[in-house]
C-alpha cells in the first residue's frame, strides 16, 4: 500500500553511523515486529518514532533500517521513506522456492556430518516441537530452534546465511498458515519428524529431498490475504 503523505525521511543517512553493536537494539525490535506481524506488509517506518520507543537516538534506527533493506524485508522509497516490503505471489513463490533449495543444502551437509550428540538435539527439538502445538509462537521458536541445529552442521557460512534471511522474509507467511489453517500444525509436525530421521540416515539425497518437500508443500502463494486460494489452504 503506498502512502502519498509526507512521511519522516528518517532512514536517510545524514552522520557517520554509529558502531554495529549500536544498531543492534533497533535492528533486533524491528527484525521482531516484522517477523511477528506486528509491522505487516506496506507499514510505513519512521526512524523518529522507532527512536522514541526505544530512548535511543535516531541514527542507531537508520542504520538497522538500512540494514533491513539489504535483507529484503524493507523498501526504502525515495522522498517517501521506509516501508515494509509487500510481496506479491509470484515473489512469495520465489522466496519458498529459494528457500526450498538453501535449506535442502544445508540438509545435505547435515546428513554428512550430523553426531550422535546432535541427533540426540533434533529428537529432543521434535519433541518441543510437539509440545508447542497450542501456542503459534512457541511453535515457531521450536521449529526456528530445530532448523538451527541443522545449520550448525553445515559449514558453508554465506548460506546459512541466506537461509537465515530468507527465514525472516517468510515467518510471517509461517505465521498466517499456522493461523489458517487448521492442520498446519500437525502437518509440519510428521515432516519434521520425516525429515530428522532422512538426515539420521545419513544419506545427503534423502535429507535434500525430505527438506525440499517439507518447504514447498505448503502452497505460499495462497497464503497471501485476500488469495482466492486462502479458502482452500483453510480447508486442507
Amino acid at each position: 500500500m503506498h502512502h502519498d503523505k509526507a512521511v519522516d525521511p528518517g532512514w536517510a543517512s545524514d552522520a557517520a553511523g554509529p558502531s554495529e553493536g549500536a544498531s543492534d537494539i533497533p535492528y533486533r525490535f524491528l527484525l521482531d515486529a516484522i517477523r511477528s506481524g506486528r509491522l505487516g506488509a506496506g507499514t510505513h517506518l519512521s526512524a523518529e518514532e522507532t527512536a522514541r520507543k526505544l530512548g535511543i537516538s535516531r541514527q542507531p534506527v537508520r542504520d538497522a533500517i538500512r540494514r533491513l533493506a539489504t535483507e529484503g524485508l524493507i523498501e526504502l522509497r525515495p522522498n517517501r521513506g521506509a516501508f515494509i516490503i509487500s510481496h506479491g505471489p509470484a515473489e512469495v513463490t520465489e522466496l519458498f522456492e529459494l528457500r526450498a533449495v538453501y535449506e535442502g543444502l544445508v540438509a545435505r551437509d547435515a546428513a554428512l556430518s550430523i553426531d550422535g550428540a546432535g541427533l540426540d538435539r533434533a529428537r529432543r527439538g521434535l519433541l518441543a516441537l510437539g509440545q508447542a502445538l497450542s501456542d503459534i509462537d512457541r511453535f515457531i521458536a521450536a521449529h526456528d530452534a530445530l532448523h538451527a541445529i541443522f545449520r550448525e552442521y553445515c559449514p558453508k557460512t554465506r548460506l546459512k546465511s541466506e537461509c537465515m534471511r530468507i527465514q525472516h522474509a517468510t515467518e510471517p507467511l509461517l505465521r498466517l498458515m499456522l493461523h489458517h489453517s487448521p492442520t498446519a500444525m500437525d502437518m509440519t509436525m510428521a515432516e519434521h519428524r520425516a525429515l530428522v530421521e532422512a538426515i539420521a540416515s545419513g544419506d545427503p539425497d534423502h535429507a535434500e529431498i525430505a527438506m525440499r518437500a517439507h518447504i514447498l508443500d505448503q502452497d505460499a502463494a495462497a497464503l497471501l490475504p485476500g488469495s482466492d486460494d486462502r479458502l482452500r489452504m483453510v480447508q486442507r
